[in-house]
């Protein structure tokens, strides 16, 4: 029974202490499907590679690439365009006859240019306003991507998480049968009560029934564990036994506020969308103004029905435009509701700094109770190993009742599953923590983006 206990007590002094980053592994999805060993850098890598949501988010990032670098040209090169036409009119008098009549018909091609050169700067303010969205794009991509390695830790975890307990379970069961059938002997050589019987054997099908339940958890965990990388459900999966985890000081949360601030994808998303409403705002009283531009234009073309030469012309265009309104009555509630557009936008910042400092301080105070429960539950461990220990041996030598053993086994089974448990959580604690101050997790650049 204590052997799992004990491999689970040392592995706390064993492993290393040091922060999580991962690396993307060198795995073909073709290969997922065989692969029977994991690492947590592997899996997260087979799990980003093989996840539609996140290849639908890779389509839509390249999209607004395409928009951020259209909007360059839009706004700052000239356009062009080329037209061709052929007509022949016919009224109440004239009537189609021969294909040969209708290629007599007008024809006639043209090419053009035209340039904006100025408009007030309204150019230059959505040009920076495209820029800006499209930084947002990559943001919420990268945080994104970030939420989907949580999720592949949290499917592995589970996964090593439930394999240990069924470890547990099985070795709980070996021990109750084994139990049984000694005080079988012991009771038809008289030396055991029948009470003591019946209650090993009570102990023994709750074993049973304690196991089933550990298989199925460990079923489907496996079953979650597998579809995310569209292998066989029921296929095996050995992974890594040594959970990494860091017990050493947190820094003064001072300085995890500024962090977060500095590098949290929502908060850096915020301060662009705020970039963005100032130059919403200025545009607004741009279009509330006077506005000056000027164009430069070229254009040439003939027709095809006769010899003539390309004609063409151009020049430049200059001038100013002022649209009042009613007396500007429109214009200037127009001007009243992007300034208070604007103002909605800098409170939402300050709202959104109060939601920052809450989610920082939460997922701070839940891994240092993670830190604190694990030290606890380490030495609890070791108590109820020590404990069912001594408590074994009397039952043996009839100065414990088989109650007193079924409270010592439970008490220890109990204190191996929080154990095990609280090691998992502590590691999904730490993802937590550091993903709430913008740090980012794993690196990944699909090749659509490179």
């Amino acid at each position: 029974m204590h052997k799992i206990a004990g491999c689970l007590f040392c592995l706390s002094f064993a492993l290393p202490a040091a922060g999580f980053s991962f690396s993307a592994d060198g795995v073909s999805s073709e290969q997922a499907a065989s692969l029977q060993h994991f690492s947590l850098s592997q899996y997260i890598a087979q799990y980003l590679a093989a996840s539609p949501d996140l290849q639908a988010q890779t389509n839509r990032l390249q999209m607004a690439r395409n928009t951020y670098k259209n909007a360059f040209m839009t706004a700052f090169l000239p356009s062009f365009s080329l037209s061709a036409t052929a007509s022949e009119t016919y009224g109440r008098q004239y009537h189609y006859t021969s294909w040969e009549e209708f290629q007599h018909g007008d024809s006639y091609g043209q090419a053009q240019a035209s340039w904006n050169v100025f408009n007030s700067g309204k150019d230059a303010l959505q040009y920076q306003s495209a820029a800006a969205d499209w930084q947002v794009a990559k943001i919420n991509y990268e945080d994104t991507v970030q939420q989907y390695v949580l999720n592949a830790a949290q499917t592995y975890y589970d996964l090593l998480l439930n394999q240990k307990l069924l470890r547990v379970y099985e070795d709980d069961l070996a021990v109750a049968q084994q139990q049984y059938e000694q005080d079988k002997v012991l009771y038809e050589n008289g030396l055991k009560t029948r009470s003591d019987l019946l209650s090993s054997e009570t102990n023994w099908r709750s074993s049973q029934l304690s196991l089933f339940s550990a298989q199925n958890n460990y079923a489907n965990a496996l079953k979650n564990f597998n579809i995310a990388l569209n292998r066989p459900v029921e296929a095996p999966a050995e992974l890594d036994e040594q959970t990494e985890q860091d017990l050493s000081p947190l820094p003064p949360l001072n300085e995890d506020l500024t962090n977060a601030l500095a590098h949290r994808y929502d908060a850096r998303v915020q301060r662009l969308t705020l970039k963005q409403s100032d130059i919403a705002q200025t545009l607004g009283k741009l279009d509330s103004l006077p506005s000056v531009f000027v164009d430069l234009f070229a254009n040439t073309g003939r027709g095809f029905t006769s010899h003539e030469l390309w004609d063409y012309n151009y020049g430049i265009s200059a001038g100013i435009s002022f649209d009042i309104g009613f007396l500007y009555l429109n214009k200037y509630r127009e001007r009243q509701n992007v300034k208070l557009t604007n103002q909605n936008a800098h409170l939402e910042y300050e709202q959104f700094l109060r939601t920052l400092r809450d989610n920082v301080v939460e997922a701070r105070n839940t891994l240092l109770l993670k830190i604190r429960s694990l030290e606890v539950s380490r030495l609890r461990l070791q108590t109820a190993t020590q404990k069912f220990d001594a408590t074994q041996l009397k039952y043996k030598n009839g100065m414990m009742s088989a109650t007193d053993l079924t409270v010592a086994r439970q008490e220890l089974i109990s204190a191996q599953v929080d154990y095990a448990t609280l090691l998992s959580e502590l590691t999904l604690s730490r993802l937590r923590y550091r993903y709430a101050l913008g740090e980012q997790l794993y690196a990944y650049q699909p090749e659509e983006l490179k």
